[in-house]
């Protein structure tokens, strides 16, 4: 085995030293600290949250290290604040209150309730969760008081890093156990979101265009910017936020608290004005949260924001095919029965679906996917009746995203990654030394300074491979390994002796190379030991066959439970027969009582038939409290 790098050596480190518990025993919670706040020089780890992105890809990497007991862990942390109705947050939030067995009194650890903690947004600024986006249990079995971003949903990956999880691990038991956990859980977070679908979307000035199941197209959009995965000083969202930006205008709005430094510090702060924006729409958005039980489908607040987000369509395409493959796994292991055939049909519709809610979002001419801003339009007989779709036709880095999805039309895959190694033009993204750039055109843009995110390039290398460009990936994923080391990037440059220390951050300037935010990333950290490590194969062993002793104790058993029933069917009908020749003795012998004393005729009653008349003798029996009359039905009640 070769000896590890001293970049690796140090990413190791750092993913290792994030990790966190939180809770006692066995009901202990384990999680990734998203972030280390340098201060001074020394690591300040900020504890209580957790970034579902981060949590992800960090789990996918230890699983890769023969850790996959750690990566799992990491999942069910995260998935504990799974609403009842599938709902998975973007943020989950953590803390406890334990008593000092010193006598120092209380012992607070974790998030507090605060509008931010370190850089990233508070629980405070989630009051309100809507029905059913609750954690199950706001405070577990080990006193731990769970919390969630409720009006902030997760990119939806969770399908297909669970299903990478399993493949990159030794796949025993324990984690074949682990992949049934979570297969009933994404089953419930993929409702939720084809719960989310808006129908009727159309473009600006095209008619409605029927799907493939004959309903007009569909449509899934994200309510937030932090629902996405692209950064916020993003040209897309001056355009994309231009009806809120004008609410807060209207309403003269401002948030009853300061941003902190540790926010206004990040590489994405996109300014005082546009963050205030974000903070105006979360608050819209909790405001409907709180009312939704109350108010009906009309009653409630318009939506202000509604974006169709290549990334998070580009996602769900993926997570419906690897949710489909986990359940065929789990049938193959014999843990679950075959899938029955509605739910092949739904499954298989519902990847067709988001496929084609992908494939719609492509511009033939520009040779690129767009994001879209979708609008309400009001119809004579029905308010709201169709959704119009505007598309938002910018040069940026995030239309890549749309790789993370295999597409079977190679021609558009060659298209886009032409565009990632061009040097001029406006969709050209290899501008300088490094790709990815965050817009097209080699240049800047409204005074904004281009960048080269970790997360970027980690999910175009990855869909480069999920769509066969294997060259362009591994080009892709060792620029960005000679970025954080600050070498050339070109062939020559060797990362053996690269340490990167102080370089493992979320995004670079693209034009000097050098870091930006004042964040040590376990995000790239865990980026950087995805790299270095080279994937499995991705396959599984099916479960083993019945074997020939356990055939023969099953047909053993069938035999003995048929005879059984065969026997107890015997001795009924001999009874049965008994039965019946002692009922025509019994009449013989009343004929011969008949014929020969005609008196005693009279102790024979025969009931008239059809002639709705009631037998005198049987009305006196009933009278006299026979069993055979009405008996009052009595309850008990157990205290």
């Amino acid at each position: 085995m070769a000896s590890e790098t001293p970049l690796e050596v140090v990413a190791r480190s750092l993913l290792l030293s994030s990790i966190r518990t939180i809770g006692d025993g066995a009901n202990r919670l384990i999680y990734p600290a998203s972030s280390c706040a340098e201060d001074d020089d020394d690591d300040v780890v900020v504890d209580g949250v957790l970034d579902s992105t981060t949590t992800l890809v960090a789990a996918r990497a230890l699983s890769k290290l023969g850790r996959s007991d750690l990566a799992w862990d990491f999942l069910r942390t995260l998935f504990s604040a799974q609403g009842s109705d599938g709902f998975l947050p973007r943020f989950v939030y953590l803390n406890r209150t334990t008593n000092d067995d010193s006598g120092g009194g209380a012992v607070f650890e974790g998030a507090g309730w605060e509008e931010f903690v370190g850089s990233h947004p508070g629980p405070k600024l989630f009051p309100y969760p809507p029905r059913g986006r609750a954690p199950p249990s706001q405070i577990d079995e080990s006193g731990v008081k769970i919390w969630s971003s409720n009006t902030i949903s997760a990119s939806p990956h969770h399908s297909t890093s669970v299903l990478e999880i399993f493949y990159l691990s030794n796949q025993t038991e324990a984690d074949v156990e682990m992949l049934l956990y979570f297969h009933g859980r994404l089953q419930k977070w993929h409702d939720f979101l084809y719960n989310q679908i808006l129908p009727n979307c159309s473009g600006s000035t095209a008619e409605l265009e029927p799907s493939h199941n004959g309903d007009p197209t569909p449509c899934l959009v994200v309510y937030h910017p932090w629902e996405t995965e692209i950064e916020m000083t993003s040209p897309l969202w001056k355009y994309a936020m231009e009806n809120v930006t004008k609410a807060v205008v209207d309403a003269g709005w401002s948030p009853n608290f300061d941003i902190p430094a540790s926010v206004k510090s990040t590489f994405d702060y996109p300014g005082d004005i546009a963050f205030k924006t974000l903070l105006y729409l979360l608050n819209y958005l909790s405001d409907r949260s709180k009312n939704d039980g109350h108010l009906t489908n009309d009653e409630r607040l318009p939506s202000l924001f509604q974006m169709v987000d290549v990334g998070f369509t580009s996602a769900l395409t993926k997570a419906n095919q690897d949710l489909q493959q986990i359940g065929h796994i789990l049938s193959e292991k014999h843990v679950i029965a075959q899938p029955s055939r509605n739910s092949i049909e739904m499954a298989t519709s519902r990847t067709r679906q988001s496929n084609g809610m992908l494939q719609r979002m492509w511009d033939e001419r520009e040779g690129a996917f767009f994001n879209s801003i979708v609008n309400h339009n009001d119809g004579e007989s029905a308010p709201r009746s169709s959704n119009c779709m505007k598309s938002l036709n910018l040069p940026l880095g995030s239309n890549f995203d749309a790789l993370w999805a295999p597409i079977s039309n190679m021609t558009m895959v060659e298209q886009m990654s032409s565009h990632l190694l061009q040097h001029s033009g406006r969709y050209s993204f290899y501008c300088g030394d490094y790709p990815l750039w965050s817009l097209g055109g080699c240049g800047e843009s409204d005074g904004l300074a281009m960048v080269v995110l970790m997360l970027r390039n980690y999910r175009v290398s990855k869909g480069l491979r999920n769509n066969k460009e294997i060259g362009v990936a591994r080009f892709l994923e060792r620029s960005s390994l000679n970025l954080i080391c600050g070498l050339p990037n070109s062939d020559d440059s060797v990362i053996t002796n690269c340490s990167g220390s102080q370089r493992l951050k979320l995004a670079f300037n693209a034009t000097s190379g050098l870091p930006l935010g004042g964040l040590t990333s376990t995000l790239t950290a865990a980026i950087i030991l995805d790299f270095l490590h080279p994937d499995k194969i991705f396959k599984y062993e099916s479960g083993p066959p019945i074997s020939a002793s356990s055939v023969i104790v099953l047909i053993a058993m069938e035999l003995v439970v048929a005879f059984s029933v065969g026997l107890t069917c015997l001795l009924l009908s001999l009874n049965l027969m008994r039965m019946a020749t002692a009922d025509e003795e019994g009449d013989a012998f009343v004929q011969i009582i008949r014929e020969e004393q005609p008196e005693m005729e009279l102790l024979v009653q025969t009931p008239v038939e059809d002639s709705g008349e009631t037998n005198s003798n049987y009305e006196a029996v009933n009278d006299s409290g026979s069993i055979f009359g009405f008996i009052p039905l009595t309850f008990w009640w157990r205290n």
